[in-house]
């Protein structure tokens, strides 16, 4: 068990430990915007084929989650059971950046074999910093509201990655050329853009770990078992049992389940909307409405405090996803039937900025509410079992994530192939083509999205019933 942990996490603490957000961010925010739309779009892969190259990287790295984190619960060394996984998830995962995004081969076959091998790589090496990363942002403190501050900081990095990427996504790399009126249908420019994510990731996921190694407690002693390889599946299925056995725990599983296939769904698609649907080609109006986002996403960060504490963590998750629906789906729904400005208007762009804010403000607040309610799940589950698993809780929660991530790009992929998109930088498109592009972004983004919204209503976890478990672990641990 832990002992004299601070109820009060250090600020250069949390900012040094928010700042491996930024690393994850970066490439994220890479990966979900380009990887599709590169290998389909501009490569000129058939979307099926890149949706289930997709499917089949994030599920390996689903699978690949509660692996690091079962072994990480279970490690022993001198430096403890997280530091070795964080330092050995940073050069590795930058190397494999570079690799995804600058293939070697040619033709359909050998790309999509590529893009299958060095997707599940780089999500696997990342995979070693992301785990033990975000255990140990549930293991510096156990107090109820100083948790949901960690999560906020760390969101505030993620965000701030992704933006800064973004900037230089719109903003540079993705500028217009002689040749391509859409920048971002250049095939030449992913090579170096790549460059820049995969140094980003390497500087700041050292920088930080660095900054925070010496708050990561280690005092556990009790009911941890020796890790052998030749026990690694049995500990990770029965840890992921034990973990679905917690009424608490299964309801943030299975939420996110449905809010990550809709999410999953909307991002894939992401630069086919603003380039396609909503016809966005100057790179001022790409730069504007791709960055609003994030001022609402900053802004969501320092309300997400205020609103847990004031709302509890279910109700901030339920209604976030709610409002974040109706503002994604509502505008393209308008759109479609002639109700909404048209493409090219000073008017539309100014009202997919305000979306996109609004999007931001209202969504995180829930992310910052599920990652905190995890960390209160785990300690109702050491109560249960007398195990820190914070790992494994992680881990299963993003297998959740990542797995159905994978599901909602699929989807994405197989919906794209029925309405007979065309593929290439030079393709045709039609006003057909577009309308059902807006059944995809629209109506089947909100069904999934409106299910994990409904699965979240049921978590009950209250801040009353988890000081309860806080005071009877406190008696169990002497």
């Amino acid at each position: 068990y832990r002992v004299n942990l601070p109820e009060k996490v250090p600020f250069s603490v949390k900012a040094y430990y928010g700042l491996g957000q930024f690393s994850v961010g970066s490439f994220g925010i890479m990966s979900r915007l380009c990887l599709f739309f590169f290998y389909s779009q501009v490569l000129g892969i058939s979307p099926a084929l890149v949706g289930f190259a997709t499917a089949v990287a994030t599920v390996f790295d689903a699978i690949t989650d509660p692996i690091i984190g079962s072994i990480s619960d279970n490690f022993k060394s001198k430096y403890g059971r997280r530091l070795p996984f964080l330092f050995a998830g940073t050069l590795p995962t930058s190397i494999s950046i570079f690799l995804l995004f600058n293939p070697l081969v040619t033709g359909d076959a050998a790309l999509f074999y590529w893009l299958v091998f060095f997707s599940c790589l780089t999500n696997f090496l990342s995979t070693l910093f992301v785990i033990p990363y975000f255990a140990v942002g549930a293991e510096i403190t156990e107090n109820y509201d100083e948790r949901a501050s960690v999560v906020a900081f760390r969101n505030f990095f993620y965000f701030f990655g992704q933006a800064f990427v973004m900037y230089l996504a719109y903003g540079y790399f993705f500028l217009p050329s002689e040749e391509f009126t859409n920048g971002q249908l250049n095939p030449a420019v992913y090579g170096p853009f790549s460059v820049v994510v995969a140094m980003l990731f390497l500087v700041t996921s050292v920088i930080s770990i660095f900054g925070f190694k010496n708050h990561i407690p280690n005092n556990y002693r009790g009911n941890m078992e020796s890790f052998s390889f030749s026990k690694i599946f049995l500990t990770i299925f029965r840890d992921i049992f034990e973990a679905l056995s917690n009424y608490s725990f299964r309801m943030l599983f299975f939420g996110n389940v449905f809010l990550t296939i809709s999410a999953g769904i909307s991002f894939t698609l992401e630069l086919y909307a603003l380039t396609f649907f909503w016809g966005l080609s100057g790179e001022l109006s790409l730069l504007l409405v791709g960055l609003a986002f994030y001022p609402g996403a900053f802004l969501g960060v320092f309300l997400s405090n205020y609103l847990i504490q004031a709302f509890e963590k279910r109700n901030v998750m339920v209604w976030g996803i709610i409002l974040w629906i109706l503002f994604i789906v509502v505008p393209i729904i308008l759109s479609m039937n002639g109700l909404f400005p048209a493409s090219g208007t000073v008017t539309l762009i100014v009202l997919l900025i305000i979306s996109k804010i609004i999007q931001g403000l209202v969504i995180i607040p829930p992310d910052v509410a599920f990652n905190a309610a995890m960390a209160d799940t785990a300690d109702q589950q050491e109560l249960v079992n007398s195990k820190r698993q914070e790992g494994i809780f992680f881990a299963s929660a993003y297998f959740s994530i990542k797995a159905s991530y994978g599901i909602g790009a699929a989807i994405a992929g197989v919906a794209l192939s029925i309405i007979g998109w065309p593929t290439g930088s030079e393709a045709e498109i039609t006003d057909l083509n577009i309308y059902n592009l807006g059944i995809i972004l629209g109506p089947v983004v909100a069904v999934f999205g409106l299910i994990g919204g409904f699965i979240y209503s049921k978590y009950d976890l209250t801040r009353e019933k988890h000081e309860q478990i806080r005071s009877q672990l406190k008696e169990k641990r002497g």
